[in-house]
């Protein structure tokens, strides 16, 4: 199971790490290609900005045969950016002036701009020299008499440097990124695989602990019928003791099945609530006449003080078998001779639940124990009494969706006290019997108590 988990964890990190993955390529070809094409949209613009600036400034002077001033920078041209250079040529395609003095570049750029002045349409185009890219963008120009073509330059040497340097870094980070985040996805599927991790741990302990609680109501109903059935002339009546144990054994068993059921199915949340409204004070009333006979049985002292006409909005079995396993428990733990007492009242805008008994009481170190699942203090006193080590983890349940908090007041020797209280009532008046009202707010339904007016 845990090479299970653990290839689990490996998938999850693998299936995280890969998304990423496509998430920072898409991210990274998405940032150069915007980086580029926005470059190259604000180059073409200066460069064709620059060359109407290029033919105003060269355009007023009259053209004479004087050889190109190659490296001279006319009056105002100072506005011309120093990437940007620029041959005027007349209509034959000769350079009348040129910040340039490359002589490949003027016989590759030639083409162009006879191409332009043929086709009278602008025209872009890229020339590589010598490892060097320029972009060059040529127009014809009609002024008066004169007439020809512009063609500005640019180097892109230092925007391919720049982009280069920019896809660099964003390779860099895009790898170091993915290796950051395939520790973090490890960390993370760790982190997520922990609620799993512990749902099968809980699922081991209890297939460990369900098998050993079956496994010895099993073999005492094993034990005692063996003995029944060695005895082969004797009759049910001489047998009857054996049978009584064998029986009383399935019994334990039916009900530690019952909780079982009960305890997967809050597990798997399949535990449907009934918001019915239902007299609580009935309710107990109700239990308090089922417990009496089984108390008196064992001689036990049962009292109880129950508030009138307290209404509860909620599931009445739930809220039954709660304090059905607080009573159970009490008589069960409480010797002949004791007490027990059963209590519901209003204190302090709440309503409180109690079951008091006389009996072994509980050691402080094993309170917060109780709760668990399969958790008996005495082992063996339990399996004698018929418990199942599960009823207190649903009493505790069940009070917890009721938002409800369960307090435990005992001492070892002189009994326990189980208090269920339900907080934060709002207090409203009965529109039809103008008593107040108090009630309690929780996820599965409301408490109502109609106290009488003073």
């Amino acid at each position: 199971m845990f090479r299970e988990l653990r290839n689990m964890r490996m998938r999850l990190n693998f299936y995280y790490t890969l998304m990423l993955v496509l998430f920072i390529s898409l991210f990274i070809s998405i940032a150069y290609f915007n980086v580029h094409y926005t470059n190259k949209i604000t180059t073409d613009r200066d460069l064709k900005v620059k060359a109407a600036l290029v033919r105003d400034l060269n355009i007023l002077p009259e053209f004479d045969d004087r050889p190109p001033k190659k490296g001279n920078i006319p009056a105002g041209e100072e506005y011309i950016d120093p990437l940007f250079k620029y041959i005027l040529r007349d209509e034959n395609i000769d350079i009348t002036q040129s910040t340039i003095q490359n002589q490949a570049l003027f016989q590759e750029s030639q083409e162009f701009a006879l191409q332009t002045w043929l086709d009278q349409e602008e025209r872009w185009d890229i020339i590589s020299l010598q490892g060097i890219d320029y972009r060059i963008f040529s127009t014809p120009f009609h002024d008066n008499e004169e007439n020809g073509v512009v063609q500005t330059y640019c180097n892109l040497s230092m925007l391919n440097k720049f982009i280069s340097k920019f896809t660099n870094l964003l390779i860099a980070t895009g790898v170091a990124s993915i290796l950051v985040a395939a520790l973090l996805g490890w960390w993370l599927a760790g982190r997520a695989m922990m609620p799993v991790r512990h749902a099968w741990q809980r699922q081991r302990e209890f297939i460990a602990d369900v098998s050993h609680e079956l496994r010895t109501p099993l073999t005492v109903v094993q034990s005692n019928l063996d003995v029944a059935l060695a005895d082969k002339d004797g009759s049910i009546k001489d047998n009857i003791d054996w049978l009584q144990n064998a029986y009383s054994e399935t019994e334990n068993m039916g009900k530690l099945i019952n909780n079982l059921l009960f305890i997967a199915r809050i597990d798997a949340r399949e535990i449907q609530f009934k918001h019915d409204e239902f007299n609580l004070s009935n309710l107990l009333t109700q239990l308090v006449s089922r417990f009496k006979p089984l108390f008196r049985s064992k001689n036990l002292i049962f009292t109880s003080s129950i508030a009138p006409m307290v209404i509860m909005y909620s599931d009445e079995v739930l809220v039954r078998q709660m304090v059905s396993i607080f009573l159970d428990n009490a008589f069960k733990y409480t010797p002949a001779g004791g007490t027990v007492s059963l209590k519901m009242f209003i204190i302090q805008n709440a309503i409180e639940i109690s079951v008091t008994d006389s009996g072994i009481g509980i050691d402080n170190s094993e309170k917060e124990k109780i709760f668990r699942r399969f958790y008996r203090v005495d082992k063996a006193r339990s399996r004698k009494q018929g418990g199942t080590g599960l009823g207190l983890a649903i009493a505790a349940w069940i009070a917890s969706e009721h938002r409800g908090q369960i307090q435990v007041f005992s001492k070892l020797g002189e009994g326990s006290a189980f208090k269920v209280h339900f907080p934060n009532p709002t207090t409203a008046n009965d529109p039809k019997t103008g008593n107040k009202i108090n009630r309690i707010h929780g996820r599965m339904g409301e408490i109502s108590s109609a106290i009488k007016k003073n």
